[in-house]
């Protein structure tokens, strides 16, 4: 790819991409209104994963029940897809700034809440459900207001830039959070130290995003003559129904974005489905630092690939770029089910997640170009909704099919532990669950070598309009 000169002399332009500074923006303080938001959606998503884990392992250590740890995990994405409708119409029909600002103050509250319940000693299992629930609702009403804003100040251009550097964050909290929460519980003996630290992680990331959002100025945060008084007075069910009817109607009018979000969630369903069990395939036979090590390289290679789109400043081929890393992750994961060496695990996990990061970033710079302006947040809504569904159907599907199905066919003696599928993948612990690797790894390249023969599908960077064309 050749590298753009930037012409020091002339100011950059919208029309005029080899004339655009570093980092995404078209007007003047955009570049620290981008800052701002993003360092506040790093700190709520620090929070959010310190919790997370150690919730976890509050849970596990009080019942010692797995299966009540995957109920937590359960009632959050349960919740927040319950409310990604009312998401979508807040994020396009009121403003972003009370929005986002209401979404956090709630959020604190509840943190709150859990520390007195924790001091006062009367925390239970049932209460850290209700918490898990209300968080991971808070993430989702929040999350497509910041997407929506962002959108209106970044050029068209620089949408996967965005996404990598996003994708960079997130990275990073997935490497520290763990560690951090596993520290501040030592430190504290319990959740008190985590969920103080998520307390004030809160408290600055409300403040990041007001004065983020008040420094963009009406048009980004929206709300404000926007639509009619009609509109303005619909009932938040009504303005959710038609919130949802209009990022329906949208996928009506554009068939390709239908294609899109259809194979999009597909894959997700393939490599959550492989994600999710990595953790029993690589346990049934090794031990636990093992498991650290394919994580954390794991990590390091989603973490490149999201610095790889960041630096790149990928303008065309999206979704050429979309498909061919979709072809590889999936390739690695058919290999990951075949192999039984940690050195194989981490290169498959390596691959994986670098090749899944910049998917995901150049998806996502896809939808906010192609998505209209009016729209935008319920189409980002909807597309939350079918991924926490697909992440619902799969935790509950998942752990079921390795566990009641597969590893038993799998073991000396199972239906086919003397067939040649048995022959194949060798028999006993973690075989049934590295097959259903191979499968899932097969079925998704299947997928996505289909799509890249598709020639409309290829083509849809060119054939669907930007947001706000004709």
């Amino acid at each position: 790819m050749q590298e753009v000169t930037v012409e020091a002399a002339a100011p950059p332009t919208r029309d005029d991409p080899a004339r655009l500074p570093p980092l995404p923006f078209r007007r003047q303080g955009a570049r620290s209104t981008f800052v701002l938001l993003w360092l506040s959606e790093t700190a709520f998503d620090l929070g959010t994963t310190l919790v997370s884990f150690a919730v976890g392992v509050w849970i596990f250590s009080r019942t010692g029940s797995a299966q009540d740890y995957s109920f937590s995990v359960l009632a959050a994405a349960l919740a927040a897809m319950l409310v990604t409708p009312f998401a979508g119409v807040l994020a396009d029909r009121h403003d972003r700034r009370w929005v986002v600002l209401s979404c956090d103050i709630a959020a604190i509250a509840c943190t709150f809440a859990i520390v007195m319940a924790l001091l006062s000693g009367r925390l239970g299992v049932g209460a850290l459900y209700a918490y898990a629930a209300v968080a991971a609702a808070v993430g989702a009403l929040r999350r497509p207001s910041i997407r929506v804003a962002v959108s209106l100040f970044v050029p068209k251009d620089r949408f996967a830039q965005v996404g990598g550097l996003t994708g960079i964050s997130r990275a990073l909290v997935q490497v520290g959070a763990p560690a951090a929460a596993g520290f501040l519980m030592s430190l504290t003996g319990g959740l008190q130290g985590v969920m103080a630290t998520q307390l004030c992680l809160l408290l600055a990331a409300a403040a990041l995003v007001f004065a983020a959002l008040t420094r963009a100025g009406a048009e980004v945060r929206g709300g404000q003559g926007h639509g009619g008084a009609s509109r303005r007075d619909a009932s938040l069910w009504r303005g959710a129904g038609a919130s949802f009817s209009g990022a329906l109607a949208y996928l009506r009018e554009q068939p390709l974005m239908r294609a899109l979000l259809g194979y999009g969630a597909l894959v997700q369903c393939l490599m959550v489905l492989a994600t999710a069990m990595v953790t029993p395939l690589v346990l049934s036979t090794h031990s636990s630092g093992v498991l650290g090590l394919v994580m954390s390289v794991g990590i390091v290679g989603g973490l490149l690939g999201s610095i790889l789109v960041a630096t790149a400043r990928l303008r065309q081929g999206l979704m050429q770029w979309v498909l061919a890393c979709d072809a590889l992750q999936c390739a690695a994961v058919l290999v990951a089910g075949c192999v039984t060496t940690p050195a194989l695990w981490c290169a498959a996990a390596f691959v994986c997640l670098f090749c899944g990061s910049t998917s995901v970033a150049c998806s996502h710079a896809l939808w906010m170009r192609k998505a209209p302006a009016g729209r935008q947040g319920s189409v980002f809504a909807l597309i939350a909704a079918s991924n926490m569904l697909v992440m619902c159907a799969v935790l509950l599907a998942g752990g079921w099919l390795a566990d009641a199905v597969l590893e038993p066919a799998m073991r000396a003696g199972g239906a086919l532990g003397d067939t040649v599928v048995g022959a194949w993948f060798g028999t006993g612990p973690g075989r049934g669950i590295g097959l259903l690797f191979f499968a899932t790894g097969a079925a998704g390249l299947v997928l996505t070598v289909f799509a890249l023969f598709h020639r409309r599908l290829r083509r849809l960077e060119t054939l669907v309009p930007d947001g706000g064309e004709a």
